[in-house]
């Protein structure tokens, strides 16, 4: 009886661990990028997750440390479940968390565009 309760005492601590180290995450990608500046220069999405979603607050998501599986088209404002795992042994000058598309939930032509703009009329676009 008292092997069964250790038993269960690990596999409960194991897999409280297990959570920490990857979770889905709710993440909205805006219709623009911004250049980034610092160790890596280049363009980079602007994201929100979890509670800054809905928010003006927008960070900064590195293309190097992009989603694996999303395929980011300007003019449009994504809605994404994504996989978020940390990375035990990362490289020097990469990210310590890799992200893995899910699913696209929505995706919609941002209210910024004109009929006339590439990404066309406004509206909701199926995925």
């Amino acid at each position: 009886m008292m092997q069964h309760g250790l038993m269960g005492l690990v596999f409960l601590l194991f897999s409280t661990s297990l959570i920490g180290e990857l979770r889905v995450v709710d993440m909205v990608v805006n219709s623009y990028t911004e250049e980034c500046v610092g160790e890596m220069e280049g363009n980079c999405l602007l994201v929100q997750e979890g509670d800054q979603i809905g928010t003006d607050d927008w960070s900064l998501f590195y293309y190097e440390d992009s989603i694996e599986g999303f395929d980011y088209e300007p003019g449009y404002i994504y809605h994404l479940k994504v996989k978020k795992k940390k990375i035990k042994n990362p490289p020097m000058d990469g990210s310590s968390i890799s992200y893995r598309l899910v699913r696209v939930m929505s995706g919609s032509v941002s209210s910024t565009l004109s009929a006339s703009s590439p990404g066309g009329t406004p509206g909701r676009r199926k995925f």
